[in-house]
């Protein structure tokens, strides 16, 4: 929440007027460890840098006021202009009057053992059998009527019938989103990524139960999405992890390590030299890229001056021109680094989103702690990762795309995350806590901190990390002295997303004792199994609405499930902005989704000093816009003041008894072993490893005491995607667009049923059926290593980024279309069905080794432009095989500088020098060469280059060659290449056999023709 306190005083009183007003008024719970491995067996098989900038104190009347605080001293930021601060977004308390409070709200505990919890208490649903678990009620879809639709969301059409539905199926689709037929034949119209608004149509069949049939179409009017950005669709940066939640980090063709040490055994620049018989002078980061015997190990480790001068010299080797690179940074362990300087300048950037450039550490010991800032501004960077470090100064990015940081801290006054104007940003298994960045002047303090702040940045990831007791600290004065610690204020936060972040989901955090606000979705997000403990605000979901700036709804839609906000901090100070007290979760989005959410014990039932204590009591969930499905249980959320223990859920058999012993009080002190503990006890005890614990193990434990089952019950092994109009129904790391409840998981097997679906996450499946929908691989690594099919109809499968998808094989009939437009796609078995392979960037591995690519009777391999890479690799020396059959079609298409080669290379996929397979490919059918966009002039192409050519192909065909240029194709079976020759001419295509065997007559050479044969614009897959 934050106000300008530099516009007008209105605002200011406004403030001042919502804080103050209110100022007068079963059995034995079972251990976390028990709650903990049952959960686990059962699913087994801020302040702103925009208000630090401008901020200045209002011109208000206080008691007592003191000098009047600083502005702020934050270090400016290089070469940016923060906006200014909004004028006010503070949520207005509804003006009701409150009752009076009673005159014991505490009661006592009887001392008799609890009843066990119930065994089913979830809310009933509503009788429709759509395979999922809550739902909204389907649409009524009546003959020869138009129906209303919501734009950019999910809804569930019920077919209004007079005889009983045997099945239906859809027989033309709409022109924009996807519609399926569910099991229980309602239909689900999906308009997720799409901002269309109009008429709309679809036709489909229905066959009843007695054997006839019936056609209809579907006349839709579809209205503007409420939330302009619609909903997330979960694309992030991410890397494949290992089965620990590692990174794995791949390395490409441009890669060095550089070791560095603090240590006396670290090498100096003097010490090189003695070695070298050279003077200390010679020995530069240049000259050192010449002897990578130095820093290349950890034995010869270097010192961090002429480390980072090596480091530098790697990333800059021509001077001021950046190089694309998969180089390694690593410091040891134990160790600080002070000066280290910027580690990632102006530019510098990994060789691909697959092998990014990468800074970490090595050896025994905590982390390395960085004094400096990283920064990266200036010139964009991309595909760079942190991990395993303690930057101190915090991270600072103005401009980059495929930043990572993970497993790092940023702890104990360090600086802030600070991530601008940056395209897919991941901040993963880090703690950030008692960050502070205040200002003083005259004795007083001014602002506070905030540990992770964002704007203008699409697809974050923020993923079980710790935000702890940021912005304040423990022994401030009320007046705000600087003889106290640092006072909590409303410009400082645990998280604070702008309302211009995108695509954001946030799970599995932990978010506690925040100065103000524990996190703000200000954009909207997918926020999932997170734990609020003891904030002044909890959270708040925006939707991009931003009053004080007049943005109405440009944010995303909010889903937010599993969560549990527990204790309202009351931090107050008295001459300060301190902002909202004991305020639980605010909603100013539109049609938000909250979902199994627990909102619960303001403050701590055993402990009457704190209830005392605790005199102001804000709402614990407000919704300012109406929702799409709210559920939240919220119970006992009252202190001393007017209110009384609220009980308000979709769970009328609550074991209230169990529910008042269900609190993070005597969670902590079963962890930590004691009679009684504190938050800040448990906290502190998390972050230092003395107790496993997670945000899963908290939520667990409340779930269970509140009645509220966990999803899924771990059982299931085949997963049928169903969307759920509750959320977004196209990504597949949501739990509710599956039958059971439950992502699929290592070992099971999933059915997309023809829907569209966006996929992230690491995963090792048994088999996957498209059944004629799509899949799109945005992140990490999705492995089919048992059948891969569609059934019924044609299937797409697209790779972007860093996404993986590794395959089994293919040998279903329907076409399979794959686009692999980054990331990889990975062939391990054979593929012996029909495809249309479309290759633009990434890595396209036809065959690894052992494998088998086979273009059969009418299919497609089309590679496009010059920044494909085609071909083999795999761990040995085994055959790694394309083979042509007659009647497929191979394009080579050029763009402006030239084609890409089917090949072995290096994929990195294994840690090898080199690709060792042997590799064959055997041609036959049409070799197309589109020189359309070509405009290099003359020169030499090698389109194939594999160790054994084989077969001959029956027609070479020439698109796009104009005059001026002649084009020869050369089928070498001797060397075993296939080139392209290029000359001065007047636009004819020529063909030149080399080969002792060869048969007499070769190909036909037909005249010049104009289509390719690409995906036409019917294929409607992407919406």
């Amino acid at each position: 929440m934050t106000i300008d306190r530099h516009a007008n005083h209105m605002n200011w009183d406004r403030y001042m007027s919502w804080t103050f007003n209110f100022s007068s008024f079963g059995s034995k719970l079972p251990t976390w460890q028990e709650l903990r491995a049952w959960r686990r067996e059962q699913n087994s098989a801020p302040v702103s840098p925009e208000d630090e900038e401008n901020s200045g104190e209002p011109e208000v009347s206080l008691p007592s006021p003191p000098p009047e605080p600083p502005k702020d001293d934050t270090p400016e930021e290089p070469e940016v202009e923060l906006p200014e601060p909004p004028k006010d977004d503070t949520p207005e308390e509804p003006e009701v009057e409150l009752p009076e409070p009673p005159k014991d709200d505490t009661p006592e505990e009887p001392e008799v053992e609890l009843p066990e919890p119930p065994k089913d208490d979830t809310p009933e649903e509503p009788d429709v059998d759509s395979g999922t678990g809550p739902a909204i009620e389907p649409v009524s879809l009546a003959k020869g009527a138009t129906t209303a639709v919501d734009g950019g969301r999910v809804t569930i059409f019920a077919v209004e019938a007079t005889q009983s539905i045997a099945s239906i199926q859809i027989t033309d689709g709409p022109a924009h989103g996807n519609v399926t037929v569910n099991p229980d034949n309602t239909l689900a119209l999906v308009m997720s990524g799409s901002d269309y608004s109009g008429s709309l149509s679809f036709d489909f069949e229905i066959s009843y139960a007695n054997g006839s049939i019936e056609t209809r179409s579907a006349a839709l009017d579809v209205a503007a999405p409420e939330q302009d950005a619609g909903w997330g669709e979960g694309k992030h940066y991410m890397l494949e992890t290992d089965a620990q939640g590692d990174l794995i980090i791949e390395t490409g063709d441009n890669h060095r390590k550089v070791y560095v040490s603090e240590s006396n055994n670290a090498l100096t620049r003097a010490d090189i030299a003695d070695r070298e018989g050279v003077s200390e002078g010679t020995v530069t980061g240049k000259w050192l890229m010449d002897h990578p015997e130095y820093g290349g190990s950890e034995d010869m480790a270097l010192a961090k001056e002429i480390g980072i001068e090596l480091w530098e010299a790697l990333l800059y080797p021509t001077g001021g021109t950046s190089t694309i690179a998969s180089h390694w940074l690593l410091f040891e362990k134990g160790y600080t680094y002070e000066d280290a300087g910027r580690l990632i300048g102006g530019g510098a950037s990994g060789e691909s989103p697959l092998h990014p450039l990468y800074v970490s550490s090595w050896g025994e010991g905590d982390r390395p702690v960085l004094t400096d800032s990283i920064r990266i501004f200036q010139l964009e960077s991309r595909n760079v990762v942190f991990d395993d470090i303690a930057p101190q100064g915090g991270v600072l990015s103005l401009g980059g795309q495929n930043i990572i940081v993970n497993n790092s801290q940023f702890a104990n006054g360090g600086g802030m995350v600070n991530i601008q104007n940056t395209e897919g940003f991941t901040l993963r298994d880090s703690d950030l806590s008692h960050i502070l960045n205040p200002a003083q002047a005259n004795g007083y303090w001014g602002g506070g901190g905030t540990a992770f702040y964002s704007k203008e940045t699409n697809g974050i990831l923020m993923e079980n990390n710790i935000f702890h007791h940021n912005g304040w600290e423990d022994d401030y004065l009320p007046d705000g002295s600087t003889e106290g610690g640092v006072p909590p204020s409303m410009f400082a936060h645990g998280v604070y997303l702008q309302n211009t972040t995108s695509d954001v989901t946030a799970r599995d955090n932990i978010i506690s004792q925040s100065s103000s606000v524990g996190a703000q979705f200000r954009g909207g997000a997918f926020i999932e199994d997170n734990i609020f403990v003891d904030n002044n605000v909890a959270t708040n979901m925006m939707g991009g609405i931003y009053e004080g700036k007049g943005d109405g709804p440009i944010g995303n839609f909010t889903f937010f499930t599993d969560n549990v906000v527990t204790s309202g901090a009351h931090k107050e100070w008295t001459h300060g902005a301190v902002g909202g007290r004991t305020l639980g979760v605010d909603v100013k989005a539109i049609n938000t989704t909250l979902l199994d959410n627990i909102i619960a014990h303001l403050a701590d039932p055993d402990n009457p000093e704190e209830q005392a204590q605790k005199t102001v009591t804000h709402a614990p969930l407000t919704i300012h816009n109406g929702t799409a499905y709210d559920d939240t249980i919220i119970y006992n959320w009252a202190g001393s003041g007017p209110s009384s223990k609220i009980v308000e859920n979709n769970t009328p058999e609550l074991d209230t008894g169990l529910a008042d012993q269900t609190t993070i009080q005597r969670f902590a002190a079963d962890v930590l072993g004691q009679n009684k503990a504190t938050i800040a006890e448990l906290m502190e005890a998390i972050r230092a490893g003395e107790v496993d614990v997670t945000a899963d193990d908290i939520i667990a434990y409340f779930q269970n005491g509140f009645g509220i089952d966990a999803s899924g019950d771990g059982s299931a092994t085949s997963h049928r995607f169903i969307p759920n109009a509750l959320a977004d129904g196209i990504r597949w790391d949501n739990r509710i667009n599956w039958n059971n409840e439950e992502v699929p998981d290592d070992g099971d097997s999933a059915d997309l049923s023809g829907n569209h679906v966006q996929y992230g996450g690491t995963t090792r499946i048994d088999d996957l059926d498209l059944g004629g929908g799509a899949l799109y691989i945005n992140s990490g690594k999705l492995s089919v290593q048992g059948t891969l099919a569609s059934t019924g109809e044609a299937g797409l499968i697209q790779t972007i980024n860093a996404g993986q998808f590794w395959t089994n094989g293919y040998s279903d009939s329907p076409l399979l279309t794959i686009e692999v437009d980054g990331g990889r796609f990975a062939n391990t078995g054979a593929i012996t069905g029909q495809t249309l392979l479309h290759a633009t960037d990434g890595q396209t591995l036809l065959a690894t080794s052992g494998a088998s690519y086979t273009l059969t009777d009418g299919s497609q391999l089309i590679i496009d432009g010059s920044d494909a890479r085609v071909g083999f690799d795999g761990e040995d020396n085994g055959t790694a095989a394309l083979e042509m059959r007659n009647g497929s079609i191979l394009t080579f298409k050029s763009d402006a500088d030239g084609f890409s080669t089917i090949e072995e290379f290096r994929s990195g996929a294994w840690n090898q020098a080199d690709s060792p397979v042997n590799s064959t490919v055997t041609l036959d059918g049409t070799l197309r060469i589109d020189l359309s966009d070509y405009d290099d002039g003359a020169g030499s192409y090698t389109l194939i280059t594999v160790d054994e050519l084989l077969g001959q192909l029956d027609t070479i065909e020439f698109v796009g060659l104009g005059n001026g240029l002649d084009a020869e194709l050369v089928v070498d079976h001797v060397t075993d290449i296939v080139r392209l020759d290029i000359s001065s001419g007047i636009g004819q295509g020529l063909t030149d056999i080399i080969d002792d065997i060869a048969p007499a007559a070769g190909p036909t050479v037909p005249e010049l023709v104009d289509d390719i044969g690409l995906p036409t614009g019917d294929q409607n897959w992407l919406v």
